[in-house]
């Protein structure tokens, strides 16, 4: 399989090219600037083929405390409260700082709105990415409105790591019955997404063992992702796994579980596994999509840039592999460097 450079994502890190401004990049789409730097597009995350109806008695609303935005649900069971705060330095971005279940009756909260949450199949989204710019390149439909596995979205959104290990602890059974009702209701999402024209879906996972051990990414996650791809592969679909963090000690489970290639697959310092390593852990048995370390696309520069990515190509043969970015680029990273890596993808393609 050839190395090709896919490059997603990269408008909202875009400085100036030349004497085109951010704005008119920005303007023109981003599978123009695909096509200026003459990168094949990845679509990750492409619109879900399945929408998320919340019950109508559930009601949610946002308000501002200070610098904080503390969303409230209100339930005919009780109530959660979780809060977000902007970034003064990422735009828009705004970080949870506030984790909506607190106690075991906010689990028990949670599980209401699981067990009345609605899930119903939304085909113009899909028809409208892949009439667009889905048109080209590869999309990877995102699986399910949560975005996630059950058991990462506790750990992310609902719960936190330390607390989430700590209601574990405190009330194990309630916390299970959460997790098996998200899992049950994540599988009537799948059986649903394999009506939709993608042939490849993802979820944002961000896997980690920065913040689960080995064991309970196979009792929780795993368990899950393994469910989910039987039910894809019956259908010839396939599922790619967005892993951007520490996976040293979970590459190997990803094959077993079904999934069929890791993206976003970062050498250190953001991951701890390189290409090398990763390839030799896994051989063709698990594509790996991602490479570009950011770091490394930051700070090096001509010749010396060059050498890295053609380092980086070598290093991943021996199975299917797409050179890519490793999830995200620093803000300092110029279109110009975009297309330096875009030339050698294809230089090396040609070889």
């Amino acid at each position: 399989m050839g190395s090709r450079l896919i490059a997603s994502r990269f408008l909202r890190f875009l400085h100036t090219f030349g004497n085109i401004s951010r704005a008119k990049v920005q303007d023109a789409g981003q599978l123009a600037f695909h096509h200026m730097i003459g990168a094949d597009p990845l679509w990750r995350g492409a619109p879900c083929p399945i929408k998320q109806v919340l019950p109508p008695e559930a009601e949610c609303r946002t308000v501002e405390e200070g610098d904080q935005m503390v969303t409230l649900i209100n339930t005919p069971v009780g109530s959660l409260r979780f809060a977000h705060v902007k970034s003064d330095s990422a735009g828009e971005t705004a970080f949870l700082i506030e984790h909506p279940l607190k106690s075991e009756e906010d689990y028990k909260v949670q599980m209401w709105i699981e067990e009345h949450t609605v899930y119903l199949p939304d085909p113009e989204a899909v028809q409208a990415h892949l009439q667009g710019d889905g048109r080209e390149g590869l999309s990877l439909g995102m699986l399910m409105p949560r975005g996630k596995s059950a058991y990462q979205f506790m750990v992310e959104h609902l719960a936190g790591t330390e607390e989430l290990i700590y209601a574990q602890m405190d009330f194990p059974d309630t916390v299970r019955s959460l997790w098996e009702i998200m899992v049950a209701k994540d599988l009537e999402v799948v059986k649903m997404a394999l009506e939709s024209d993608y042939d490849y879906f993802l979820t944002f996972e961000d896997s980690s063992t920065q913040n689960y051990s080995p064991v309970q990414y196979d009792d929780f996650i795993g368990s899950e992702i393994g469910q989910w791809t039987q039910l894809l592969d019956h259908a010839g679909k396939r599922y790619v796994q967005h892993a951007c963090g520490h996976i040293d000690a979970l590459i190997e489970k990803m094959p077993a579980h079904g999934t069929f290639a890791v993206e976003s697959l970062s050498p250190p310092p953001t991951g701890n596994l390189s290409v090398k390593d990763a390839r030799a852990k896994v051989g063709e048995r698990l594509g790996i999509i991602g490479g570009i370390e950011p770091t490394e696309f930051l700070n090096r520069e001509g010749d010396e840039l060059d050498r890295y990515v053609e380092s980086v190509i070598e290093d991943a043969q021996g199975g299917p592999f797409v050179l890519a970015n490793s999830d995200s680029c620093p803000p300092g990273v110029t279109v110009e460097k975009f297309k330096q890596v875009a030339d050698i993808a294809r230089l090396e393609e040609r070889v």
